[in-house]
């Protein structure tokens, strides 16, 4: 009869143990929860496909990691987004790297006037040159995937047919769209694109270089009356997805690997995207009236001349640093004339 009792209270301390530890590690996975930081605005197709890929990472790990979704820059400023993430402030950010001049110089030339001819294309360029080079100014985070905008062209309130008709002219920019602003002849004016509307409301800026999808997603059509397509000297801003170091660390590696699978998925999606809403702000603005001006191909060819010391200046730094500047410049280059034309 002792035996009996003695097995009896034996199994059941088994089963209560068993069942705190199964207990313990559920509450564990369900404790992993994620801040998400997006500038972009509430219900735009640009944060949306954020908050798809937040609700993705729930879904696929079941549970485990749960993610919190910020839009609107309602947890820090667009500039502040990348440190705050390096710090922990944050979980992940969706950092635009021409917000902080100087702190990723080898990348920096992604944003150069290279003729990008849509927003897929960039954003696959962007990624494969990680892939590629694995550049160490990234080391600070973990990298979940980059995204690359559509076209960056010039958006005016008077028409912009030549290169002379920007001179004087105050043009809302960042990062290294300052120097093409200046070499054209143009006044660049450094803002985050949140301060845009009003800066072009108010005189503060007589234009901007965006792509298509600024003049309906921040209402710039509003307030911008001319597109010019550049096409030859069209930019690209990058956009990096990034995830604080000792967070990601605490994922359970069954989990790390599905958010990777989840990443490689995102770099199309994310790309087609910036495309899908260009074309919407494209027609968006010719509802509104504006006009689009399509330069010739020899003013297009006068304004890749132009800004050709931009590039050769970007080598000239980075050899100055030890850092294969001209290794960059020529992947960049020979991916985009390998596309489709």
């Amino acid at each position: 009869m002792k035996r009996a009792v003695a097995g009896s209270i034996l199994i059941l301390m088994f089963v209560v143990f068993a069942s705190i530890l199964t207990t313990a590690a559920f509450a564990q996975e369900k404790a992993i929860t994620l801040r998400f930081t997006n500038i972009f605005p509430v219900g735009s197709k640009d944060s949306n496909i954020s908050d798809q890929w937040c609700k993705e990472v729930e879904k696929r790990t079941n549970g485990a990691v749960k993610v919190r979704y910020y839009p609107a820059s309602t947890l820090v400023s667009p500039p502040q987004v990348y440190e705050s993430v390096v710090r922990g402030v944050v979980d992940v950010g969706n950092h635009v790297l021409n917000y902080t001049m100087g702190k990723f110089p080898l990348s920096e030339v992604l944003d150069y006037p290279l003729g990008y001819p849509s927003g897929i294309v960039a954003t696959k360029l962007m990624n494969e040159y990680y892939r590629k080079f694995k550049p160490k100014e990234f080391d600070e985070v973990k990298v979940m995937y980059f995204h690359g905008q559509s076209p960056g062209i010039l958006q005016t309130k008077k028409p912009v047919n030549k290169m002379e008709d920007l001179k004087g002219m105050k043009i809302r920019t960042s990062g290294t769209t300052v120097g093409f602003i200046s070499a054209l002849g143009g006044s660049p004016v450094a803002l985050p694109m949140p301060d845009a509307y009003d800066a072009i409301s108010k005189g503060v800026a007589d234009g901007i270089t965006a792509p298509y999808n600024a003049l309906e997603k921040w209402k710039l059509a509003e307030v911008i009356k001319y597109t010019t397509e550049n096409h030859g000297t069209a930019y690209s801003s990058t956009f990096l997805i990034a995830m604080n170091k000792d967070k990601w660390a605490s994922i359970p590696p069954q989990h790390q690997k599905t958010i990777e699978q989840i990443n490689q998925e995102w770099i199309e999606r994310h790309g087609k995207v910036w495309d899908e809403t260009d074309k919407e702000g494209k027609e968006y603005t010719l509802k509104k009236g504006n006009k689009i001006i399509r330069l010739s191909a020899e003013e297009e060819a006068r304004w890749v001349v132009k800004i050709q010391p931009m590039f050769e200046e970007y080598v000239k730094k980075m050899k100055e640093r030890g850092l294969p500047g001209d290794e960059i410049l020529k992947f960049a280059r020979d991916y985009l004339k390998a596309q489709p034309k």
